[in-house]
């Protein structure tokens, strides 16, 4: 923010030299024409700080909205992936469970296998004997029965486990399987875990990122609600420091007034003594030719007669001049309350006191939505105190239409006027600009009374 640093210190030096200094500084033209020259740096970067401003990123209303969806799309795919770990939880207990019981189908088998051995070697011990050969060599012949029972039972309970171990292997075959078929599905299980778990990742990437793109978007809105700011005291400084020149120099024009029409009376008065010296002279002279001619009344009738035509004759008396008395300086009554047409045509996009930026920062006027090139014209007769580029501004001509009441139209192409011009009502001072810090094409338009602003539809017709 260049704009911030050195120039911003060279425009405040370059307003601060408008102040008076004595009899021997230059006139108000002269010292706004020579800080109009000083100003055109500011306005050089003023182009580029508000392309950088509108050519930002994201609205803040935007970047939030994805970010409130991206927790959303967070929040499901948590709750996904917590439902895929309980399933695999679910398979890794079952499969615990099969291979258990896989291990007591073994030992079972293994005992089942263990008894058929005994049998197997105790048939293998008594060799190929046949219930018939044990009859025929039996010495007992009431033993044939028993054996015959003994060898039916065992045959009997031998086929029996021969079945059971054939079904335990076939179970414990069948149980392997479940358990491959179980540990096919945790395996698919775990590349879903791992598959959410990286999707989860890029979105809290992303979420991340947009987080920090909304901050930066903060920062750069109170970044630029700062120089909005700044621009404002930029302004407010000039109007002060123009309304103290303009009534300065009107202090100088009534005190100068003053002092005419103190001379004049005093030369009216001077004038007055002297007329009222001759006529007390002459005065004088007629009462002592009166005493002469009471003592010389013996004189002879022609002197009496020259003595009282002298009486008689009408004094002249010299009256001072009538001097006019120097008119006052009209107050110039402040005119307002819609009667004064609009600058230009248009409808009014911004008002007065609405918020410019988020963060608070209100319009001080108004805004006329125009197309770029429109001629902007004076709302009222007065002399323009200011005319040339203002920070944040653009090209702007300040009016002095009444006593305290100022005229500021701003954000202009071009300036039609010259500090120290008297213009009438409706004369172009200026044509309309092009977007810049007001987003789109239009007229920015303040009124100041006193130096305060004011309202500008209290004054021009809407």
């Amino acid at each position: 923010m260049l704009l911030l640093s050195h120039p911003r210190v060279s425009a405040l030096l370059a307003l601060t030299i408008l102040l008076p200094v004595g009899a021997g500084a230059a006139t108000l033209q002269e010292k706004i024409q020579n800080s109009r020259q000083k100003l055109e740096h500011i306005h050089e970067n003023l182009g580029q700080m508000q392309a950088h401003l509108a050519a930002g990123q994201k609205t803040q209303a935007q970047l939030r909205g994805e970010i409130s969806t991206i927790n959303q799309q967070v929040v499901a795919v948590q709750k996904k992936l917590v439902g895929i770990q309980q399933q695999q939880q679910l398979a890794k207990s079952q499969i615990a469970d099969l291979r258990a019981k896989i291990s007591a189908l073994r030992a079972a088998l293994a005992q089942q296998k263990s008894i058929l051995a005994q049998q197997l070697r105790a048939a293998y011990t008594l060799g190929g004997v046949t219930p018939l050969a044990v009859w025929l060599q039996t010495e007992r012949p009431g033993e044939l029965g028993r054996m015959s029972v003994f060898y039916e039972s065992l045959a009997r309970a031998r086929s029996t486990l021969i079945t059971k171990t054939q079904d335990t292997a076939q179970q414990i075959l069948k149980t392997k399987h479940e358990v491959q078929t179980h540990e096919i599905r945790l395996a698919q299980l775990a590349r879903q875990v791992g598959a959410q778990e990286h999707t989860l990742q890029q979105q809290r990437q992303h979420h991340a990122a947009l987080e920090s793109q909304l901050a930066d978007r903060i920062a750069a809105d109170k970044a630029k609600i700062s120089e909005l700011q700044a621009n404002a005291h930029i302004l407010d400084g000039l109007v002060s420091r123009l309304v103290v020149q303009f009534r300065h120099q009107e202090a100088v024009a009534r005190a100068k007034a003053a002092a005419a029409e103190a001379q004049r009376k005093a030369e009216a008065a001077a004038a007055a003594r002297r007329a009222a010296a001759i006529a007390a002279r002459r005065q004088a002279i007629e009462q002592r030719r009166l005493a002469q001619g009471a003592q010389a009344e013996q004189r002879a009738r022609q002197v009496q007669r020259a003595a009282n035509a002298q009486k008689q004759a009408p004094t002249t008396v010299v009256r001072p001049p009538t001097i006019a008395a120097a008119p006052a300086l009209p107050a110039t009554p402040i005119v307002g309350h819609g009667h004064y047409p609009a600058p230009v045509n248009g409808p009014i996009s911004a008002r007065f006191g609405a918020p410019r930026v988020t963060g608070g920062l209100k319009w001080q006027g108004i805004i006329f939505q125009a197309a770029v090139g429109t001629p902007v014209r004076a709302i009222a007769p007065g002399m323009v105190l200011y005319a040339g580029p203002l920070r944040g501004y653009g090209q702007i001509v300040i009016v002095q239409i009444a006593h305290s009441l100022l005229a500021i139209y701003g954000h202009l192409g071009a300036t039609d006027v010259h500090v120290g011009e008297q213009v009438s009502t409706g004369r172009q001072v200026g044509s309309v600009g092009s977007g810049g810090e007001l987003g789109n094409d239009g007229l920015y338009f303040e009124m100041r009374n006193a130096g305060h602003p004011v309202n500008p539809l209290y004054y021009i017709h809407n």
